[in-house]
């Protein structure tokens, strides 16, 4: 299983990196639908790819119009807890483009191993010091 939980540690990492760009067509393969984001502004469950990429348009022109430019990420937990999940938690420190900080904030997510690949099935923000100790 530890393979297994380095694959998730990738196909986060290439997520995230996707992210960066501020495209949604980029980042929606990496969710399966449905899919269920959590947050302090409420839930949100995306029934199918369309609601997805309006749901993560969204997000990145709320991030735009913030003036994001980056993100970082200071801490990466991982877990598998069965074959067909794992558990992601990190910490995230947003920046904007002249480079001061502009937020921390912590994610936890659930992938779920499809046919396909690994794949976010719910996504949850969070205050940054409460990253999962997970292991």
């Amino acid at each position: 299983m530890a393979g297994d939980e380095q694959i998730v540690t990738q196909v986060f990492r290439d997520y995230v990196e996707s992210f960066r760009s501020l495209k949604p067509d980029g980042v929606v393969p990496y969710c399966d639908v449905p899919c269920l984001f959590i947050s302090a502004q409420g839930t949100r469950m995306m029934k199918d790819t369309g609601k997805m990429t309006a749901f993560i348009a969204q997000l990145m022109e709320g991030l735009k119009a913030r003036g994001f430019a980056r993100s970082d990420l200071a801490e990466l937990k991982v877990n598998q807890m069965s074959a067909h999940i794992v558990v992601v938690s990190v910490k995230r420190i947003r920046y904007k483009t002249e480079g001061q900080e502009l937020e921390r904030l912590g994610e936890t997510y659930v992938f779920r191993k499809s046919a396909e690949s690994w794949k976010i099935v719910t996504a949850m923000t969070h205050d940054a010091d409460r990253v999962l100790r997970l292991g």
